[in-house]
């Protein structure tokens, strides 16, 4: 393993997002020459991990990804977007953009073959970003997140699992 290198970031965990596709909706080739599919997540949780602050659970009340493959069918670009409402009653508005690298299992996960199964993580990151009214949430809007996904198959359908990390700056000096 690589030692820390003077002057980059670090990350720190800090949420694990699990979204429920509830509709699919495939809207086919547009201009761009991409495979536009929109999935609709309006089911699911938003909660920090053990010893982020601040800590909250959120429910995710709307979400969709407006999922478009590339023409060479090799990568796909996320453009996730949702609202969420913490335990406490705050709005949480959330986006995501990433890539995905269509791997054989991905594409049996998003096309319903029936001998899909969970995914590891490694085949999609994303960086994500947060509006909130909370003012002990700000954090969330003004930091950087990035991500690893995986998709887990379960009984009732698929479970996009994303966990984000908050980017530290490096405070070092060379």
């Amino acid at each position: 393993m690589l030692k820390q290198l003077s002057g980059f970031p670090s990350l720190v965990p800090a949420l694990i997002t699990k979204v429920n596709i509830t509709q699919v909706n495939d809207i086919g080739k547009i201009h761009t020459g991409s495979h536009e599919t929109h999935y609709a997540v309006n089911d699911g949780t938003i909660e920090t991990v053990p010893g982020f602050e601040p800590a909250f659970k959120a429910k995710v009340v709307f979400g969709a990804d407006w999922f478009r493959v590339d023409p060479d069918g090799n990568h796909a670009r996320i453009d996730l977007r949702g609202i969420a409402r913490s335990e406490n009653g705050h709005t949480i508005d959330f986006r995501a953009a990433g890539v995905v690298d269509m791997t054989t299992e991905i594409r049996k996960i998003l096309s319903g073959d029936p001998g899909a199964a969970t995914i590891p993580f490694g085949s999609i990151t994303a960086s994500h970003t947060f509006l909130v009214a909370d003012p002990t949430m700000k954090i969330f809007e003004n930091g950087i997140f990035v991500s690893n996904t995986r998709f887990i198959t379960s009984s009732t359908g698929i479970i996009v699992e994303t966990r984000q990390s908050l980017v530290v700056a490096s405070t070092d000096m060379d």
